[in-house]
């Protein structure tokens, strides 16, 4: 009888400290792992460097950015030799697997933005998280927002702090949609480059989460993974719907200032019609024309940027999650999208899957 009860104690103990571990933010604890070294064994460095060209060093840290979170951040700084006032910050999230983070296309220093990709800090290399909704997206911005706020500046002392841009890349996006502005956008009111992605924030987005000065271009292709032909409509909605309400915003201002460009016929990123790495090399490459002077990316993107209040990406899906938004959430055309303004997980993981579709155990 004793060694009966002692074997199901054992079983017991053992069950529990394999079962997932919840964290604050209800997502699992196992995928937010401590990662306190370096991962990447340096990979991609070398290019980045080239990329960066004379003047610039590659710097490679990790920090605990945040205080009471034990969570570390990876990240790697296009440092130049000197720095001066007028240089802010191009902050890139990468997609999932972590492609745009060793490739590093934002290294070249682009008008006076020092570059800076930040590596997700859980093991798979997702920013927000596991599954459809990504539970920890408020806990990734916040980290990403101390890292700027906080670390940088001692890192690179002197910028100018009101000149910080992001671009999201992919899953990057997703947390910068749901997340990061919604949450951290009335300290960062620079840009928004988001590209390959978007999902729409719980709470949706309070106007002062964009400034009468953001600039925001939301990057598609024609053929996107069927998941984010969902999802980025309904991020889309969400960004309009806090612009419409931006004091001193006129619709003309907006026209110009808030776009879309959907028109490069690739798959996911490929917004060269090539390949998910050169695609976002292609874009990035053009950051100036595309953000800072509202111009079209050379070669890549239609002649005129659209207004993203008049933005229709994927026409038919597009409407269909207009105008049945909660249908389109909650994924009841593809069996599941587990992200509706609840938060509630509804089931699947088709965006998992999707991804997985075109990776091919490819780091992206």
């Amino acid at each position: 009888m004793l060694l009966n009860i002692l074997v199901k104690l054992a079983v017991l103990v053992a069950s529990a400290s394999a079962a997932p571990q919840r964290n604050k933010n209800g997502a699992n604890a196992n995928a937010n792992v401590n990662l306190n070294q370096i991962r990447g064994n340096g990979q991609g460095i070398q290019a980045a460097q080239q990329l960066a060209g004379p003047g610039v060093t590659i710097v490679e840290k990790i920090v605990q950015p945040t205080a009471g979170d034990p969570t570390f951040l990876q990240f790697r700084v296009a440092m130049p030799q000197t720095i001066t006032p007028d240089m802010g910050l191009n902050v890139l999230l990468h997609g999932d697997g972590g492609q745009s983070f060793f490739a590093m296309p934002n290294a070249k220093l682009d008008s006076n933005l020092i570059g800076v990709t930040v590596l997700a800090p859980n093991a798979p290399m997702k920013w927000g998280g596991l599954g459809n909704n990504r539970p920890d997206g408020p806990q990734h911005a916040t980290l990403v927002k101390d890292l700027v706020t906080s670390v940088l500046p001692q890192m690179i002392p002197g910028f100018n702090q009101s000149r910080v841009y992001f671009t999201g890349v992919s899953g990057g996006s997703l947390t910068l949609t749901s997340a990061m502005i919604p949450l951290y956008g009335n300290m960062f009111q620079s840009g928004w480059l988001i590209m390959c992605g978007g999902l729409p924030s719980p709470n949706g987005i309070p106007a002062s989460a964009i400034g009468p000065n953001t600039r925001i271009h939301v990057q598609t292709t024609t053929n996107e993974l069927t998941f984010l032909q969902q999802t980025i409509p309904t991020a889309i909605t969400d960004l309009n719907q806090a612009i419409a309400q931006v004091p001193g915003v006129t619709p003309q201002q907006a026209a110009t200032q808030f776009t879309f460009d959907g028109t490069p016929n690739g798959g996911h990123c490929a917004f060269d019609g090539q390949g998910f790495s050169s695609g976002i090399q292609a874009m990035v490459s053009q950051f100036t024309a595309v953000m800072l002077n509202g111009q079209p990316a050379q070669g890549i993107t239609a002649a005129t940027l659209t207004p993203l209040a008049q933005a229709k990406p994927f026409a038919a899906v597009a409407g269909a999650a207009q105008n049945g938004g909660a249908t389109a959430q909650n994924g009841a055309a593809n069996g599941g999208n587990a992200n509706n303004r609840k938060g509630k997980n509804n089931g699947g993981n088709n965006f998992v899957a999707a991804l997985q579709q075109v990776s091919n155990g490819q780091q992206r």
